[in-house]
């Protein structure tokens, strides 16, 4: 199921969018040199050059491996680093769960990431990220989201919840959704950021019963989202 994020942009007007020498007395000869001593015959240890970890200009290693929750379980997921210039942003991605898309429009850019855990893009379950193309205020973006004709709206989602207290420090607010068809049930949360005076946001959508899998592997991407101009 494909966001229609389009129409809602459309109705508010989107435009397009790191030593010393100790010298000998004249009045004596120096004093002869044991065969110990002796450098031409003393092994010599050989020279071990530290190791030297370079890192890439945006200051973030290409790779990263961390531990992660999954339905119970700990285990260590690798994460790819996520770097698309222009995109003000970069964060990181479980290598082998998503495939990501990034789309341009006279709105906006918008980031996808789908689930994909067996490789096949599964397109009920992704991240978004969107970007407005123009300067967007905090207010503005809320009326993008909530208003009649709006994202939540448009998608037929029910709003559940919603609370400024995020765990997230780009996020200002988040809001709770859910979904309900006839076959099946979608959540997800909706957050609010902003960068430089321009508003934006990222969001998860899923099914209800793919939480225990794909919730955490989504907050590993969310909680690494950095702008490049704070990477440093």
């Amino acid at each position: 199921m494909m966001l229609r994020w389009t129409i809602a942009l459309a109705a508010l007007g989107f435009g397009l969018l790191s030593g010393c020498t100790i010298l000998q007395s004249n009045s004596q000869p120096p004093a002869p040199e044991s065969p110990a001593s002796s450098p031409s015959n003393a092994p010599t240890a050989p020279t071990v050059a530290s190791p030297v970890v370079s890192l890439p200009p945006n200051g973030r290693p290409d790779t990263r491996v961390m531990p992660m929750t999954i339905e119970g379980t700990v285990v260590e997921i690798e994460l790819n680093l996520f770097d698309k210039a222009p995109l003000p942003f970069t964060t990181y991605v479980p290598t082998q769960d998503f495939q990501s898309e990034v789309n341009e429009s006279e709105q906006g850019t918008v980031s996808q990431f789908f689930f994909s855990p067996k490789g096949k893009k599964d397109q009920t379950a992704y991240v978004q990220i969107f970007l407005p193309a123009r300067q967007t205020s905090l207010e503005e973006m809320r009326r993008l989201l909530l208003d009649e004709s709006g994202l939540l709206a448009s998608n037929r989602w029910s709003l559940v919840d919603r609370t400024n207290i995020v765990s997230y420090s780009w996020a200002s607010e988040k809001l709770i959704y859910q979904q309900k068809t006839d076959k099946q049930n979608f959540v997800g949360s909706i957050y609010i950021g902003d960068y430089k005076g321009r508003a934006f946001y990222a969001l998860t959508h899923y099914p209800a019963e793919y939480t225990d899998g794909f919730e955490p592997r989504s907050t590993i991407m969310l909680e690494n989202l950095q702008f490049r101009d704070e990477q440093f």
